[in-house]
């Protein structure tokens, strides 16, 4: 029987399998890669051309320096040629040369592509997975140490609030005496609802809800208000508190006033919970209808790497090692500060006190009366079925001159009506009754504005009692100033006769 052809015999060496694989080529070469014998598909590998002879070593470098014993079988799975096609590689040194097949491994290599992908993709997603657990635990942390604080926070006003109350009825002969009892209960208060703001304002921002709801503001009656609120406690500090304001403040700016007031009561009330002597500045300036305060303190001041952390929720510095607070002030100031067009920047140096600003949108109005005559002679119709909240409500609108007619029922205030009120003051009630009020009100003839006085401050329940048709709504705690302004910027601008 005569040998088989080097060909054949190079196919027996790898197997039948190589016959059904795609586009199978097989080659023989020499020692020095000289061509002795092709077969299969030469060209779709980038060798064309070829007749015995030909030399190999450009395209078969992959050989160049490898020393196999005869019959020693060489595999390269993937191999990138020449023209970018990707091969796979079996070969069987023989002695005098070598023999190769060569298949399309065009398909494998994709695959491993695609499998390297995904598991460099599912990498990357573990690692950020690991960073988001991270973060994650970092915040339950955070708010574990939040909740353990906020028993005591909430505690000590509660407890000075109700300690004073009781004070205060023992005091009632000793008028100084009550004066101060009731101040204590007042800045307790003061405090007690300051935490409540920061802690409903972090729940409804994660919800992206808070609403801005712009007014006419006396900037010069909040300062008086907030030096009333913390200069006691500036002074049992042994601290001066100093108010700079620019002569171009205007005398009414068109801004969120609660908002305001609640992002100057987190900074004074840090500032002064975090200086040990000297004293806090607030400075007020106004251009080009901006409203730009700065909260100076002469405090120990804040390292460098902890000032970032500062304006996280839940975070205090530690600065605040001992002292009192729900570490939401300055994260909450901030996006309040954000959400009226502005921004808020921190400056600090260990030692030499803490400076935070900011500034915000502030248009200036023009003044539309003098404080306790704002609605002198005004007829204002108050329906609030609280005996509370309507006798407190009633105080501020006859404290500025207004002639009010009380209800406690939508039908004692249809009957009112008969009386001409210029306003109407309304309790918001649950769906469908504030809808069922306006119906009534407008089917008995009154056509004036109608303004509702709620218990929440969302988007959605502005939007829904506007669409109603309601002029404004003033969500409770209800503050006198801004209570009695926003009612007169409602008002017509004369009296009816």
């Amino acid at each position: 029987m005569s040998e088989k052809p080097p060909i054949e015999r190079l196919k027996g060496y790898l197997g039948r399998a190589w016959e059904i694989k795609r586009r199978p080529c097989y080659l023989l070469v020499d020692d020095d890669l000289a061509l002795r014998d092709a077969q299969g598909q030469a060209s779709h590998y980038g060798f064309s051309g070829l007749r015995p002879g030909s030399d190999m070593r450009e395209a078969l470098r992959f050989l160049e320096g490898l020393e196999l014993p005869p019959g020693q079988i060489l595999q390269l799975p993937i191999l990138e040629l020449d023209n970018g096609l990707f091969a796979e590689v079996h070969g069987v040194r023989l002695r005098n040369g070598w023999g190769l097949a060569f298949t399309d491994a065009t398909e494998q290599h994709e695959r491993q592509r695609r499998y390297q992908q995904t598991a460099h993709d599912l990498a990357l997603a573990q690692r950020e997975l690991e960073a988001h657990q991270a973060q994650l635990e970092s915040a339950l942390e955070a708010r574990t140490r939040f909740m353990g604080r906020m028993s005591h926070e909430f505690r000590t006003p509660l407890s000075s609030i109700l300690g004073f109350a009781e004070l205060a009825q023992e005091d009632m002969g000793d008028k100084a005496r009550l004066q101060a009892d009731l101040e204590a209960i007042g800045r307790g208060a003061h405090y007690l609802l300051s935490l409540v703001d920061n802690l409903l304002d972090h729940a409804v921002l994660e919800q992206g809800e808070l609403i801005i709801h712009p007014a006419a503001c006396d900037p010069n009656a909040l300062v008086n208000d907030l030096d009333q609120l913390f200069q006691p406690a500036a002074r049992q500090q042994g601290l001066t508190l100093a108010w700079w304001l620019e002569g171009s403040l205007p005398s009414r700016l068109w801004l969120d006033e609660t908002r305001l007031r609640q992002v100057l009561v987190n900074l004074i009330g840090n500032a002064i919970k975090f200086t040990r002597e000297g004293g806090i500045t607030v400075s007020m300036d106004w251009a080009g209808d901006r409203l730009e305060v700065a909260v100076e303190d002469t405090g120990p001041g804040i390292p460098p790497e902890e000032q970032a952390r500062l304006f996280d929720a839940f975070n205090q510095g530690s600065t605040a090692q001992g002292k009192r607070g729900a570490g939401l002030g300055l994260s909450i100031s901030r996006e309040l500060v954000r959400r009226m067009g502005g921004d808020m920047m921190l400056e600090s140096r260990p030692g030499r006190g803490t400076t935070v600003r900011f500034h915000l949108a502030a248009p200036a109005r023009q003044a539309q009366g003098g404080g306790e005559n704002d609605l002198k002679d005004r007829c204002i119709l108050l329906l609030e079925r609280d005996g509370d909240s309507r006798q407190l409500l009633s105080i501020f609108l006859r404290g500025a001159g207004a002639r009010v007619l009380l209800a406690d029922t939508q039908d004692q205030a249809v009957e009112h009506l008969s009386e001409r009120p210029e306003l109407v003051v309304a309790a918001l009630l649950e769906e469908p009754h504030h809808r069922l009020l306006l119906k009534r009100l407008a089917g008995a003839g009154y056509q004036g504005p109608v303004v509702a006085v709620g218990t929440a401050d969302d988007t959605a329940l502005l939007e829904k009692v506007l669409r109603a048709g309601y002029a404004d709504l003033i969500c409770k705690p209800v503050r006198r100033s801004e209570f009695v302004q926003r009612i007169a910027d409602l008002l017509p601008e004369e009296i009816p006769s």
